[in-house]
């Protein structure tokens, strides 16, 4: 195994931090019932993945504390939606071995009164902040963020 893709988008919709999140996996299997498949080579559309999960962890911890730094900066967000994809990388092919080595993070959202460049300094700063909460380690980990206004 060289490298999987996990997949999660979290598209918080009315005034977050307020209102509630939406988590979407890539396998798009989260439903009423959660099915786990834990083998990294099955992709069985109705079983979410943990890598899955933890990409929406990843991703809603950053979105939270994007809104709530919005927010304490006096400009609350109408809409913030980040798509995160994780990489587990290992040298086993069945990934008993497998390690997060990459995050790619891509916002977007709907701020009045807020220019994109600002928006980026608060998606980069939200994300070291989400690593330190989530107890995670950053060496050895590529981490992207990007961060722009919807329209622009």
């Amino acid at each position: 195994m060289t490298a999987l893709k996990r997949e999660a988008t979290i598209r918080w919709l009315s005034h977050p931090p307020d209102g509630a999140p939406r988590l979407i996996v890539g396998s798009h299997s989260i439903a009423p019932r959660l099915s786990f498949h834990v083998d990294p080579e099955v992709t069985d559309p109705l079983a979410t993945s943990p890598g899955e999960l933890l990409a929406g962890a990843i991703g809603s911890v950053f979105t939270w504390l994007v809104a709530r730094q919005l927010l304490e900066e006096g400009t609350q967000a109408r809409e913030l939606v980040s798509y995160v994809t994780l990489t587990l990388s290992g040298k086993t092919d069945d990934g008993t071995d497998a390690v997060l080595s990459g995050i790619i993070c891509r916002m977007w959202g709907r701020v009045a009164g807020v220019e994109e460049p600002h928006l980026e300094v608060v998606a980069q700063t939200a994300m070291k902040r989400c690593m330190e909460r989530l107890g995670m380690r950053t060496e050895g980990i590529g981490v992207t963020v990007e961060a722009s206004l919807e329209g622009s």
